[in-house]
């Protein structure tokens, strides 16, 4: 496959917009756009000046010309759309969660690694300064605290991913961010987890019985724990809807504002804000500019096909612990 990168997006909703946006900032052509709702995909494809619009997912997968494909559908079309991509050649940019569950996961790891191809998870957390820098400051926590706290989740029309069938729930389809940074700060795969849940506003909830409150912990096997909480019933003022904290016995740090800002004690500097950084930084697409040079210079991948394997893993285990009452292992 050559340098030149031709794009297709397949799920032309709003994260899908967003990943043709940062393609063409970098000057990748997205040619092609596909989703299962026509107008969806005839629209994108005007808005962005493509070449052609499909229902069919298998019409890009044939193009020859593509050897890019932006993820970004229902999660449980993940699954059949990245196994028929790693068959076809493409190179993937995929959506979190990477699968409805671990079991799919694996599949989609495994057909990847016997691919040339290159494959990113956008777990973009994991790329932004303030989490690098708390990762250079505080490589070895002890223990940690991530959250997802956000404003009642029906209100932007996103019901679906309440559903079993193709959503998931709450943890798996927004707090699989939480858990993968969590994993990314405390260098280590997970052992098993604890939690309790409640499910404090079922109406428009979907058929899953998902909770849209959980509070869970999670014991890494480097001997870390962790302490996750995962709910859709409000947010704070002091707090922003994503924040994470880390400690390592003498230094500390306090991940906030959509993880674009860092505060640290007992270290080298006492905070980190991307607002401060150039406008180039500032703006730069951060799992795609990590996906191309790994495509074009083999560089390593931030977010690979089995961290994002072990997100779901992760999540499964807390929905699964939180609605047994009961601990559960991590699957790896």
């Amino acid at each position: 496959m050559g340098k030149t990168l031709t794009a297709a997006l397949i799920g032309c909703g709003g994260k899908g917009r967003g990943h043709v946006r940062d393609a063409q900032q970098l000057g990748i052509e997205v040619i092609a756009f596909c989703d299962v709702i026509e107008a969806a995909a005839t629209k994108a494809c005007a808005e962005f000046g493509g070449q052609y619009a499909t229902t069919a997912p298998d019409r890009i997968m044939r193009d020859d010309r593509i050897n890019l494909l932006f993820i970004a559908t229902h999660h449980d079309a993940h699954h059949p759309l990245a196994l028929a991509g790693a068959r076809a050649g493409k190179h993937m940019l995929l959506e979190k969660p990477m699968c409805l569950t671990y079991a799919q996961a694996v599949d989609v790891a495994e057909a990847v690694e016997r691919a040339p191809i290159k494959v990113a998870l956008n777990h973009w957390f994991r790329l932004t300064p303030a989490t690098q820098k708390t990762r250079e400051l505080i490589p070895h926590p002890r223990i940690s605290h991530g959250q997802l706290a956000m404003r009642d989740s029906r209100s932007g029309g996103a019901t679906w991913v309440w559903r079993q069938d193709d959503g998931g729930g709450l943890v798996l389809s927004t707090a699989s961010h939480t858990v993968d940074l969590l994993s990314f700060l405390m260098d280590s795969p997970a052992e098993r987890v604890y939690a309790e849940g409640r499910l404090f506003e079922p109406e428009g909830k979907g058929d899953g019985n998902y909770f849209d409150g959980l509070a869970g912990t999670i014991l890494w096997r480097n001997g870390g724990i962790s302490t996750v909480i995962s709910t859709d019933q409000g947010q704070s003022e002091y707090v922003s809807k994503w924040f994470h904290q880390v400690w390592d016995g003498k230094r500390s740090a306090i991940i906030h504002a959509h993880t674009s800002r860092v505060e640290f004690t007992n270290c080298e500097i006492d905070h980190l804000d991307a607002a401060e950084l150039p406008p180039e930084e500032r703006r730069k697409p951060l799992i795609l500019t990590n996906l191309l040079a790994a495509i074009h210079s083999n560089a390593p991948i931030v977010c690979t096909v089995r961290d994002g394997a072990h997100a779901v893993a992760m999540c499964n285990a807390l929905d699964e612990a939180a609605r047994t009452g009961r601990p559960q292992a991590v699957q790896s």
